[in-house]
């Protein structure tokens, strides 16, 4: 079982994510970081909450981040993710209480209490991430590893941008912070769009039809965040939910072990993620194929059991 720490910006793809974590035997989730990204930070702090309250969980902490990059002010993403950032699904106001720590504290806390046994799973801006590795130098070299979801790196035919033709949103939202924790010397195993832009990753009306013949509350919400996309986008993208898949089934998955760099600033080029000639220095695993049927029947499998 994995102890995982997990910066998010639900968004709908992190919400699926995270009932999908919830769902599943191999993951133990410590605690939650939000971070401003698919949304404003104070919303992406509410719809953790909202989450998992929704599916029952009281017992996970949720610290909030960021409320901007590293070097510039937030552009979000609610234009895709509705105007509460989960897809107009409804949901009450959370009960449960903010952690009274920053997120890079929090996160740097856990970490040093169990050295060497925890996984930061990061599905949104590097944002979180990028402030714990600066202010806590020991950090990285603390972590188990660092499974992210971020970048378009060009090893598939669907590696291409989605912020702009070619930069993936996390890693365009704050590039500073993407270039920091990429050479932090921390175990990186990067999924971008490579993989997650696969059409046999991608929910269809066929799939909803299927969450929606369940009642529990967790195939309920999903039925929810899944018919806005199916909706308004044709499909149901699942970044999010396959970053998390490399900690449930890691054969879903291939990797190749890369020099990445990411292109700072704010020309056209801004967020790219540039695969170098390796130099042995700071290799990260980049996903470059899914098994995209089989991660689509574990996703469906957890969600619609009891």
């Amino acid at each position: 079982m994995y102890k995982v720490v997990w910066d998010m910006d639900p968004g709908i793809d992190d919400a699926l994510a995270l009932i999908l974590a919830l769902k599943s035997p191999e993951a133990k989730i410590l605690g939650i970081t939000t971070v401003a990204g698919n949304a404003p930070v104070e919303m992406t702090s509410v719809n953790a909450r909202r989450v998992l309250e929704c599916l029952g969980i009281t017992n996970i902490p949720v610290a909030m981040g960021a409320a901007h990059p590293l070097n510039r002010p937030l552009e979000d993403a609610l234009s895709y993710h509705g105007s509460d950032g989960l897809g107009n699904c409804g949901l009450p106001s959370p009960l449960i209480s903010l952690h009274l720590l920053k997120a890079w504290d929090f996160l740097a806390r856990l970490v040093m209490d169990a050295p060497g046994e925890v996984t930061l799973v990061a599905t949104g801006p590097l944002t979180n991430v990028a402030y714990a590795f600066e202010l806590h130098p020991e950090l990285a070299g603390l972590l188990a590893g660092l499974v992210l979801m971020g970048g378009a790196y060009r090893l598939t035919p669907y590696g291409k941008g989605n912020r702009t033709p070619y930069a993936e949103f996390n890693i365009w939202e704050d590039p500073e912070a993407a270039h920091m924790v990429f050479n932090s010397g921390v175990d990186i195993f990067a999924v971008g769009l490579d993989v997650t832009m696969d059409p046999a990753t991608c929910l269809n009306s066929q799939h909803l039809e299927q969450i929606r013949a369940r009642h529990t509350p967790a195939a309920r919400l999903a039925a929810q965040l899944v018919e806005y996309e199916v909706k308004y986008h044709g499909c149901c993208r699942m970044h999010d939910p396959l970053a998390l898949a490399v900690l449930l089934d890691d054969s879903l998955l291939d990797f190749t072990l890369a020099k990445v760099e990411v292109v700072k600033g704010n020309n056209w080029d801004r967020g790219i993620t540039r695969i170098l000639p390796s130099d042995n220095l700071q290799l990260i695993h980049v996903a470059s194929a899914v098994d995209g049927h089989r991660f689509l029947k574990l996703f469906l499998s957890r969600i619609l059991e009891e």
